[in-house]
């Protein structure tokens, strides 16, 4: 397996009245029957974008004709936000090829900090890629607006970026991305249009940046198969993965007031994961007065900053660590040093011993104060590792709207405030005049 889902100390067996009791889950997890052959017929016809992904080839020529061309640089910087961003982003921070490109994810529009990024680049040797699945997101055309004209300085954009958008449609007028990919000829790539972007890591959203830092997109979805397969070949709910994870969340909200869903990678490489899966589970969950909040945590960081209130505030959270293989990894700390100091306990450890004790107390402290504590196990931060997690949660998501009664696929709010920023655009315009 290529991580393991342990839910034994969610449930009140495990921890007492913090956790839930079997009925309830059981209940939960009856509700989700259709909807997990639902997902196994989808799987089957094709009729479900989403599901067909892990076990898709015909794209990846592309990606790596276009991760080549933009590893010509010495920087790359990638414009979007949201799903357009966090994906390609978790999947980057797995790289370790030294050689490769710096990437920079530009997804905030505070000039001060877009303008300094670009001040420490050199226009002449970076690259760009440019997201926006509707072709007319606000945000990253304006940031667009500025870095093309910027790259210009150092020779034709064209050959060194690339837009990635939906495809046109029949008869439809050209996006404002598409026209200024036109002005500055850059290639237009499609997005996936059956995949919404908090959806879309394992498209091209994804595994170009993936790609660029030496990650192999096959290894990617490779790892998303497994995960796929481990939670919908199961012949009931209660042996999928994903479907007793959302089983849990759903019913630990209905039964124990649990508002609040804490996901807790040790490993630091997988911070942006937990930012990915932020907005997974936000904007999939989060409407008609529906959900649960999630919250992008980090240990050892957070231990030393949220973990007394975890342990000794309002008992509203549900927490999901995930817990690497790290023991005897990492410099070993000279025995004579740290005894000298008074760190007999470090003599001769690793530093990954000293995480790997760690995380385990953090769980163990987490379970006996009564805490909701699901445990996810990897043995390496990989492409693999990180496909199959990344499927896991959509799987998760989907699953957990039908029982919240939420599509998990639109985002109904966040258009509104979108029609509002253009309003108010629009009377700073005519203030001016």
């Amino acid at each position: 397996m290529i991580y393991s889902h342990d839910i034994e100390n969610c449930l009140s067996a495990g921890i007492g009245a913090g956790g839930l009791g079997e009925a309830a889950f059981a209940a939960a997890l009856d509700r989700l029957r259709p909807s997990l052959e639902r997902l196994k017929a989808a799987r089957a016809e094709g009729s479900m974008a989403h599901l067909g992904l892990p076990g898709r080839t015909d794209d990846l020529a592309e990606i790596a004709r276009v991760a080549a061309a933009l590893g010509a640089n010495a920087d790359i910087i990638v414009l979007g936000t949201g799903g357009s961003s966090l994906g390609g982003a978790t999947l980057a921070a797995l790289g370790r090829d030294v050689s490769a490109p710096r990437l920079h994810f530009l997804d905030n529009i505070d000039p001060d900090g877009f303008d300094g990024a670009l001040a420490r680049l050199d226009p002449a040797r970076t690259g760009a890629l440019i997201v926006s699945k509707s072709g007319t997101t606000a945000e990253t055309l304006a940031q667009a607006l500025i870095l093309l004209p910027w790259m210009e300085k150092g020779g034709t954009p064209g050959a060194r970026a690339f837009a990635l958008s939906d495809p046109a449609k029949p008869g439809a007028q050209p996006t404002p991305l598409a026209r200024l990919a036109a002005r500055y000829g850059l290639a237009m790539l499609d997005h996936d249009a059956a995949i919404g972007g908090r959806f879309a890591a394992l498209t091209n959203v994804g595994l170009i940046p993936a790609a660029v830092v030496g990650l192999d997109p096959a290894a990617i979805r490779k790892g998303a198969a497994a995960a796929l397969a481990m939670s919908l070949d199961a012949a009931d709910p209660a042996r999928s993965p994903a479907c007793t994870g959302a089983a849990l969340a759903f019913a630990l909200s209905r039964e124990n007031g649990v508002s609040q869903s804490v996901l807790l990678p040790y490993i630091d490489r997988l911070a942006p994961f937990g930012l990915w899966y932020r907005q997974l589970w936000a904007e999939s969950l989060g409407k008609a007065g529906q959900g649960t909040t999630p919250i992008a945590a980090r240990g050892t960081v957070d231990q030393h900053s949220q973990l007394q209130l975890w342990l000794d505030g309002p008992a509203d959270k549900m927490f999901t660590l995930i817990l690497g293989e790290v023991a005897g990894t990492g410099g070993r700390l000279d025995a004579a040093l740290a005894g000298g100091i008074g760190l007999e306990y470090l003599d001769g450890r690793t530093m990954g011993d000293l995480l790997a004790a760690e995380q385990e107390a953090t769980a163990e402290t987490l379970i006996r104060s009564g805490r909701p504590t699901r445990i996810m196990r990897i043995a390496r931060a990989n492409g693999e590792t990180m496909g199959a997690l990344m499927m896991h949660f959509m799987l998760e998501t989907i699953l957990a709207a039908d029982l919240f009664g939420v599509d998990p696929f639109d985002q109904p709010a966040v258009e509104d405030g979108k029609r509002l920023a253009r309003a108010r655009l629009a009377a700073m315009k005519g203030a001016a005049r």
